[in-house]
């Protein structure tokens, strides 16, 4: 039965992780051959550059991404992409020429300013350059990836075996992976530095990565969302062409996201969906921004 393909105005994705061997790639595929979004954003580790000097798994469902990133651009799609810490060579110009010849045209920054249709402002960044962990102890965060493809590894061999393949194969270790996180969250001050951050360049909130955790939240009076990823939860958000926002999962319902209307006085005039931040450097890696402010 041929899928009903969705016209949508945006579609954020991140921590696709392709080439990693646990990595989604054939769910991935499915979802995003279902949806023609006016723009696409991929917030971060989209590849998984850790797995190259060991375990690096490019497979032909891989190939197939790429090939409809390139039907999805040639048809209109813009492109943008941030890179996170598992794909951060692409912050540096030199390393970009490592893409594949056949991705097709994207921007890359470290971080983009989406508008959506009712006029909200909000920060698009993969998250990690606010992560106490992997800006100042990334050796850690390296070495905890060792020990958790060994339970990827094994969750998988469980729920095929005793669950069945309708199951989510990762969905124990998207559960220890949540308490995991919260406990970075709490560490890094990780939410609350990234809104402030958004605040700070004039936006409403922040749409980021990295935790694997999908996520939308007030907090104060700024907005926070988090796309999940592409190994454990299988998620992404999708804004409608009537303005809806929805949280959208593979193994859970989807959440629709209702944001406060902004009053005509706050309302943008310019067309522009999304533009670079001026001044943003590119970082070396294992740098945040509080490091590069406070140097320069």
């Amino acid at each position: 039965m041929e899928r009903t393909l969705q016209k949508v105005r945006t579609l954020f994705v991140s921590d696709v992780h392709l080439g990693c061997k646990h990595a989604r790639t054939s769910k991935f595929l499915e979802f995003i051959q279902g949806y023609q979004p006016d723009t696409l954003y991929l917030v971060g580790d989209f590849f998984d550059a850790w797995k190259i000097n060991y375990g690096w798994h490019w497979t032909t469902d891989c190939d197939h991404v790429i090939d409809h990133f390139v039907k999805l651009v040639e048809s209109g799609t813009e492109l943008f992409y941030a890179p996170g810490n598992h794909d951060a060579f692409l912050r540096q110009p030199g390393f970009q020429a490592i893409i594949p010849s056949r991705f097709p045209d994207v921007r890359i920054d470290n971080e983009f300013i989406f508008e959506s249709l009712q006029g909200h402002r909000l920060l698009v960044t993969h998250g990690d350059l606010f992560d106490f962990f992997e800006t100042k102890a990334q050796w850690a965060s390296k070495a905890s990836s060792f020990f958790y493809d060994s339970c990827l590894f094994w969750n998988q061999w469980f729920v095929r075996r005793f669950r069945g393949e309708d199951k989510n194969p990762y969905g124990i270790c998207a559960r220890l992976k949540q308490r995991v996180k919260s406990a970075v969250r709490f560490l890094s001050r990780f939410e609350g530095k990234l809104v402030e951050h958004a605040q700070d360049q004039g936006c409403d909130g922040v749409v980021c990565g990295h935790i694997h955790t999908p996520c939308f939240k007030r907090i104060g009076d700024a907005f926070y969302f988090n796309t999940g990823d592409w190994m454990e939860n299988c998620t992404g958000l999708v804004e409608r062409h009537d303005g809806r926002l929805e949280l959208v999962s593979l193994y859970g319902q989807t959440q629709e996201i209702s944001l406060p209307e902004l009053s005509a006085d706050a309302l943008p005039s310019s067309q522009d969906t999304s533009e670079t931040l001026p001044g943003i450097p590119a970082l070396p890696l294992g740098q945040s921004y509080e490091q590069v402010q406070s140097i320069a």
